[in-house]
């Protein structure tokens, strides 16, 4: 488990300032020393983000906040998801942190607000809860530590079957409402020579999403133990799970398990590929990827027989760091991100659904998965990656992958053996540093 550095002295922070411009001089490919951490104008807040081309998003949320709390978001991205969390870590308490985080919750968050990274803007949350701001009831516990909050939701993404409207036209189905509908639509895209799902992951966080889905659609409630070490990956859930994804690869629904998500746009558009499952965060790639609204669609993934209506849900967190430069103007954007104006400027850039559950933007397949989630009411669980603590996901992650290389029942039972064995390890690490 990484460990947060906390200086000692103004020497040590000095060592560290200089050690946190090198390193973002480094993941930014030459920028100036320094840039990062600038200060920024009176009426601006900055945010380290790990995403450079979310900054009109951030812009047209920025406008909104401007007018609402009188600050506009000055956002510092450090594209490499591993040299940010490095440099978000090393500038927490020196002189060189921002003002506001992009993070991830659920485990993810309880990380770094152990090592005393971020503030607690409890206050803000429950006041967005107050107004009917924010889904309070499904997102409360995975933004929150011994009973206060450490983020406000940044986005709020399902995880649902995008597929090409065109070729489901072509092969003569609809959106599939049983487990036996869906294999019925892997078996015709089949026939026709179309890849039915494209399912990339074996070098990356991917390899966990049709793992998640799997046990998460055959029971909730164990997902949820799972996740919180009350149960074991050697379980019999786990075990119909990894036995469901081995024979959807034996029946051919996936593509190669090297497959990039960003070719899926130009195979859905050319009807080489008919589904994908994935975060509604990503609608927005698909639409800049040459497909047109009204030929994109997603629906929820219905779960196998004997299973449970439920939804994987992901959702990044919009934090305050501790030791912000400007801490006062930061919890007054924190207190204003979820006010109903900021979130349909913000969701109307990226294109997804928002933590409030009043605003969805005007895109056909995110309308689509959020009118069904109000229709159908699934119950909720957050992602795989963030639902225990990191060192344990980011093995499994590496196992899982290695399994969808090879995804025979016998690599099953060894990937969830391996599974549980870290799991064994890593909550014994996490409990004894939570009871230190």
């Amino acid at each position: 488990m990484e460990s947060i550095v906390t200086p000692q002295a103004v020497g040590r922070r000095g060592v560290l300032a200089a050690a946190l411009a090198g390193a973002a001089g480094l993941a930014l490919g030459g920028c100036g020393r320094g840039d990062l951490t600038r200060p920024s104008p009176a009426d601006e807040v900055s945010l380290f983000n790990d995403n450079s081309t979310w900054a009109p998003g951030y812009a047209a949320a920025g406008a909104e906040l401007h007018r609402l709390a009188g600050y506009r978001l000055a956002p510092r991205a450090v594209p490499n998801v591993s040299n940010y969390q490095q440099i978000v870590r090393m500038s927490a308490q020196t002189d060189a942190t921002s003002d506001l985080v992009k993070w991830w919750n659920g485990y993810r968050l309880q990380d770094i607000v152990r090592a005393g990274v971020l503030a607690d803007v409890t206050d803000a949350w429950d006041e967005a809860a107050r107004r009917g701001w924010c889904d309070d009831a499904t997102l409360r516990d995975t933004f929150g530590y011994r009973g206060r909050q450490f983020a406000v939701p940044l986005y709020k993404s399902y995880y649902a079957v995008f597929y090409s409207k065109r070729t489901f036209e072509r092969l003569g189905v609809g959106v599939p409402t049983t487990w036996e509908h869906f294999l019925d639509v892997v078996d015709r895209a089949r026939a026709k020579h179309i890849t039915p799902v494209s399912s990339g992951g074996a070098t990356t966080w991917e390899s966990s999403i049709w793992f998640q889905q799997l046990v998460n659609g055959l029971d909730h409630r164990f997902y949820l133990d799972l996740a919180a070490g009350r149960a074991s990956y050697t379980d019999p859930v786990c075990r119909t799970a990894m036995a469901l994804w081995s024979d959807l690869y034996r029946r051919g629904a996936f593509s190669s398990p090297d497959a990039n998500s960003t070719d899926v746009p130009g195979q859905f558009a050319g009807d080489r590929t008919a589904m994908c499952l994935y975060g509604t965060w990503n609608t927005g790639t698909f639409l800049a990827g040459g497909l047109k609204d009204d030929e994109l669609g997603a629906f929820l993934l219905p779960p196998p027989p004997g299973g449970d209506r439920s939804v994987l849900v992901e959702s990044g967190a919009l934090a305050v760091s501790a030791h912000a430069h400007k801490r006062d103007a930061a919890l007054a954007v924190a207190r204003s991100w979820l006010n109903p104006a900021v979130q349909r400027a913000w969701t109307g850039f990226l294109r997804d659904t928002s933590a409030d559950p009043g605003v969805v933007p005007d895109v056909g397949a995110v309308r689509q998965v959020a009118a069904q989630v109000a229709r159908e009411r699934p119950t909720q669980a957050v992602r795989y990656w963030e639902a225990s603590p990191p060192v344990l996901i980011e093995g499994n992650v590496q196992d899982l992958s290695a399994f969808m290389i090879d995804p025979t029942p016998g690599r099953a039972t060894k990937t969830l053996a391996n599974m549980q064995r870290r799991a064994d390890k890593e909550w014994g690490v996490w409990k004894g540093v939570a009871a230190s």
